[in-house]
């Protein structure tokens, strides 16, 4: 009796088992490890497996294919003997100093690629950003350039895009309704901007202040919703004392991760005083570059 007792939980949980296998049908495998050390395969590999399960991937944990495993015939013939039905194979393959770090799938036991995707780390320690995008790019059937936002750009990619986690930005402006124009300083970073502003549109009373904006996304375009506050000056010539007032500005911000922007967008100036010969709301339509 005891005997039984102690043999049908294990054959209750077999059956889980089996399935919670079964459900791991995909396997990570370094296939080239461009002569970097086994430690250095394995934490790339984690890293790797690691982002595929956050996309809700299942990937099985085989100690077998911790380590380097040259792609041969005999290797997806087993794997899809085991029911692997998607394998994901990463190269790490140095250029001088640098290190290309590339990601395919294939589906077992053909070992033709499904997709492929390739970024160039400046370092080894670069690939706890690049690996990801890696992953980001092979399941989402995109290039990887179309997987970089402000926080994960690489040094490679930066050389073209000169983007640094926060930057300050010399601004000039044109109004294209009414016609003006603009100057000021912005410091931008990941999802806000801050700066001076001084701006003054033909029949509109200009706006010397502080602005700030919120931009909500990281990649090369962004919406940006933006207020202020400082003075502005009457039109009129039998009033010219300066009032408080505000601006509110809603745009697009363009070329996020490069040394210029563009930024277009629709902001009104808001006296909060009356003043003759000004109106209580003044909208106006702004392209201004950001250097």
């Amino acid at each position: 009796m005891r005997t039984v007792v102690r043999v049908l939980p294990v054959l209750f949980l077999l059956p889980m088992t089996i399935a919670g296998a079964a459900g791991a049908a995909s396997v990570v495998l370094v296939a080239e490890d461009g002569g970097f050390d086994a430690a250095t395969v394995q934490t790339i590999r984690t890293i790797a497996a690691t982002e595929f399960r956050a996309r809700s991937v299942a990937v099985t944990d085989d100690p077998r294919y911790h380590s380097t495993v040259p792609l041969t015939g005999e290797v997806l013939q087993d794997l899809a003997a085991q029911g692997v039905d998607r394998l994901f194979v990463l190269r790490l393959g140095p250029l001088g100093q640098k290190v290309v770090i590339s990601m395919e799938e294939v589906r077992p036991p053909e070992a033709t690629s499904r997709f492929a995707a390739t970024l160039t780390a400046e370092t080894i320690e670069e690939s706890d950003t690049v690996v990801p995008r890696l992953v980001r790019a092979v399941l989402d059937r995109v290039p990887p350039e179309k997987t970089a936002s402000i926080a994960t750009v690489t040094a490679q990619e930066s050389q073209a895009f000169r983007k640094k986690p926060g930057e300050g930005l010399f601004i000039l402006g044109l109004c294209a309704a009414p016609l003006g124009g603009s100057v000021g300083w912005s410091y931008e970073a990941h999802t806000w901007r801050l700066g001076a502003l001084f701006q003054g549109a033909r029949d509109d009373p200009p706006y010397l202040g502080l602005e700030g904006a919120w931009v909500p996304l990281e990649g090369e375009t962004s919406p940006y919703l933006g207020a202020g506050l400082g003075v502005v000056w009457p039109v009129s010539e039998v009033d010219d004392e300066a009032k408080l007032g505000a601006k509110l500005e809603l745009g697009v911000e363009f070329f996020r991760l490069r040394g210029v922007r563009l930024l277009v967008g629709a902001c009104a100036v808001i006296p909060f005083a009356e003043m003759p010969g000004t109106d209580d709301f003044n909208p106006q339509l702004w392209v201004r570059l950001g250097l």
